[in-house]
């Protein structure tokens, strides 16, 4: 079975599978400065951002269909804190995130505002701006790959920047 490997940085998604490498124009500060606007996101902004993710991912889909029922690996800070906000506490990695908890994570934070984001036990204060957009990403790929679950690992000294 082949792995499909997505970096999520700020403006991009890396995604790799098998030899091919594809780079998608979103990331989690576009999503989060081009489609969620209000505080928190109107439910048409979360719907957006979710369907530009998802049509990127189409795009992968359509040039690799063994895409679909390949094991997810994901990787970026905003997914680690989706890690952290699930377990309540550090994010240990590699961590099994199963779609389920994705969207339960997504649910809880996208209708709270930023405020109270911060005041979530797992989440770093820092990432309270952003981790609604990386939750949309996530669960556009989840949902795109019809995955019911991803490996979330830490970064790789490889790939250290923010896009």
């Amino acid at each position: 079975m082949s792995t499909m490997r997505i970096i999520i940085d700020d403006r991009a998604m890396i995604v790799t599978l098998d030899e091919l490498t594809f780079t998608l124009p979103v990331g989690v500060a576009s999503l989060r400065d081009d489609e969620l606007h209000s505080d928190p996101p109107r439910p048409e902004e979360l719907t957006n951002a979710i369907g530009l993710v998802f049509d990127h991912i189409d795009d992968v889909v359509r040039a690799a269909p063994h895409a679909i029922g390949a094991d997810v690996e994901l990787v970026g800070a905003e997914v680690t804190s989706i890690v952290a906000v699930e377990i309540g506490g550090d994010a240990v990695l590699p961590f099994t995130l199963t779609r389920e908890a994705a969207e339960d994570v997504f649910r809880t934070l996208a209708t709270e505002s930023a405020v109270d984001r911060r005041r979530n036990p797992g989440l770093d204060p820092a990432q309270a701006d952003s981790v609604v957009a990386g939750c949309c990403a996530v669960v556009a790929v989840l949902r795109r790959l019809q995955a019911t679950e991803a490996v979330v690992h830490a970064l790789s000294l490889d790939h250290e920047g923010r896009g």
